[in-house]
């Protein structure tokens, strides 16, 4: 008698686990801002780092967990196959900037029929008298949090685990940067879809350099950290 056996695609549940993880860290992440800010979350403590220690905390717990899972994936840091990428970097980092800028008064323009050119920066940054140092480390220790599971794992978890075709991993990734947003409102969220767009073709196009993008991501953040102290 010929044996029979079930030959269904189940993914392995830490496959599942982890690309659930990766979607979708900022719910986590807010929520442990609320419980070591207290319900009002940001500018509890009139400090960046302190505002952003729940986002450390959280990023620093779904690293852990994920490189115990799958360390090649999430911590792997390779040069790019362009090393003046390296370069190139920051100036993607300042157009993610100016095509959120753009895409932010349009989407005020839908919705008010107005056309504002004012920016106004995040009030994360601009709300904070003074810059120490360790809010640049802060800073600079999210964006390479987020870039690891935002980006790397994400990526790989989509390519590798669930072989998906390349547009499609583009189009996630890209989304699931802007909906880690959200909690900061809807067109916050929708403004990041070019800057993830941005981000994840930067990743590809150096042939999966992390560093490259954290360069990029970095250089956006530090920019409008800087363009806070001069709107005070």
């Amino acid at each position: 008698m010929e044996e029979f056996k079930i030959t269904y695609l189940i993914p392995h549940l830490d496959t599942v686990l982890l690309a659930i993880v990766s979607l979708y860290p900022m719910g986590f992440c807010a929520n442990v801002t609320v419980l070591t800010n207290g319900a009002r979350g940001f500018g509890r403590s009139r400090s960046i780092s302190g505002d952003l220690v729940g986002f450390l905390i959280g990023y620093a717990v779904i690293l852990v967990v994920a490189a115990l899972v799958r360390p090649q994936q999430v911590l792997a840091f390779n040069l790019p196959n362009f090393l003046p990428l390296f370069l190139l970097a920051p100036i993607v980092g300042v157009a993610c900037i100016l095509l959120e800028y753009v895409l932010g008064i349009l989407l005020l323009f839908l919705r008010t029929r107005k056309l504002v050119t004012r920016a106004a920066i995040h009030s994360s940054y601009s709300d904070v008298s003074r810059i120490a140092f360790t809010d640049i480390l802060s800073i600079l220790a999210l964006v390479i949090g987020e870039e690891l599971i935002l980006r790397q794992l994400l990526y790989n978890l989509l390519a590798i685990d669930f072989s998906m075709a390349l547009w499609i991993v583009i189009l996630l990734c890209t989304v699931a940067y802007a909906a880690n947003h959200l909690s900061f409102g809807i067109a916050s969220a929708i403004s990041k879809l070019p800057s993830g767009l941005l981000y994840v073709l930067l990743f590809y196009v150096s042939g999966l350099s992390i560093g490259v993008v954290i360069v990029a991501h970095a250089t956006q953040n530090l920019t409008l950290l800087a363009l806070s102290r001069k709107r005070r």
